[in-house]
């Protein structure tokens, strides 16, 4: 009988450890090969903090599906900072795994502020940021 009771002690705690412990990040996918930022610019384009500098600066979210499924890769956004420092023309170059990241990517980048640039603005300015491990970074 006590034999029993030890069973059922021992079962419930696993239950509950179980239940009470986060779920780690799962790893589903490799991560893909990121691209050479260098190679997609176009000539005098401004690559991502070279003639930036953020007033704020919002990290994109790793998408609950994404993080779910254990997901990672990468995207580079194009955009443009009007001379008062506001993104603009917010586009994705290139993504991997294709259009998993670049919604989350869009949202955040649309809210960055830079410091005023002056002049005509920037054009063209490229942003690698990576989705990997279930974190965020921007840059390399």
């Amino acid at each position: 009988m006590a034999q029993k009771w030890s069973a059922l002690v021992l079962v419930a705690l696993f239950v509950f450890v179980g239940c009470a412990s986060k779920k780690p990040f799962r790893l589903s996918n490799a991560y893909p090969m990121p691209p050479s930022i260098k190679r997609l610019s176009e000539p005098g384009a401004c690559q991502g903090g070279e003639a930036l500098a953020a007033r704020t600066l919002i990290v994109p979210k790793y998408p609950r599906f994404a993080k779910r499924q254990g997901r990672q890769g990468w995207v580079v956004a194009k955009l443009d900072v009007r001379p008062d420092g506001q993104t603009d023309a917010v586009s994705i170059k290139r993504s991997a795994p294709g259009g998993v990241f670049d919604g989350s990517a869009i949202k955040a980048i649309e809210k960055w502020q830079f410091a005023p640039v002056g002049g005509t603005g920037l054009k063209n300015c490229l942003v690698f940021i990576d989705y990997r491990l279930g974190q965020v970074r921007i840059g390399r």
